[in-house]
């Protein structure tokens, strides 16, 4: 990332040993196209006016102890220090030199950091470890989703069956009292056709009957 932050200020074109990534990169940024400049193994940490904390073996850049800001921020021995408030750092003189500068400036200014290969391990393993549990925290909302969108359709269902159900049992009731008043208004219907049948068997049983002779005269 150093390289790539030099080149686009003082090269025209991109400097040569750079990974294939920092490569596209550099061509990318040379056409104007925004990029990621994310480079795994890479730390960008913000240090404040005041004691950096920061010391590293004699003729490199590797971090040998860290103190103050620098084990507060969370760097770690073995590092090296890459980058100091925009300058890409290659000596150690480099880093002794742009850090008394910015120390002194008074204001917060960036550090890039190249880790170690145990750091870069390790942040291999917590990113594989939080893309799991995000997985498994979608996977989770997707079963819950799942198991309440089933809960609700079989309460639709039996709020639809129940309310069928009770208009069922209306309509059932509704017909069974028609038939009912159908058959109470049909049952004296004979009873009123007997009476009539029953009076005229009187007047023909009448009609037979001899007349009684006139008594004689004396």
């Amino acid at each position: 990332l150093a390289q790539v932050i030099y080149w686009l200020k003082h090269l025209a074109e991109p400097p040569s040993g750079l990974s294939a990534r920092l490569a596209l990169v550099c061509t990318k940024l040379a056409a104007g196209a925004m990029v990621d400049l994310t480079v795994p193994g890479i730390c960008k940490l913000e240090f404040a006016m005041g004691a950096h904390g920061l010391q590293w073996k004699a003729g490199s850049t590797e971090i040998e102890r860290v103190s103050c800001q620098a084990r507060l921020l969370g760097v770690k021995p073995g590092w090296n220090i890459s980058m100091v408030n925009g300058v890409p750092i290659t000596e150690s003189y480099q880093a002794w030199h742009e850090l008394l500068k910015c120390k002194k400036a008074g204001v917060k200014y960036p550090v890039y950091f190249r880790k170690d290969e145990a750091s870069i391990r390790e942040d291999q393993a917590k990113a594989e470890a939080e893309k799991a549990r995000k997985q498994k925290a979608q996977e989770d909302a997707r079963r819950r989703e799942e198991a309440e969108r089933k809960i609700r359709e079989e309460a639709e269902k039996k709020r639809a069956d129940e309310l069928a159900a009770k208009k069922q049992e209306y309509w059932d009731k509704q017909n069974a009292g028609g038939v009912a008043a159908d058959v109470e208004e049909a049952a004296p219907a004979p009873a009123e056709e007997a009476a009539p049948a029953e009076g005229g068997g009187e007047a023909e049983g009448g009609g037979e009957a001899p007349a009684e002779e006139p008594p004689a005269e004396g």
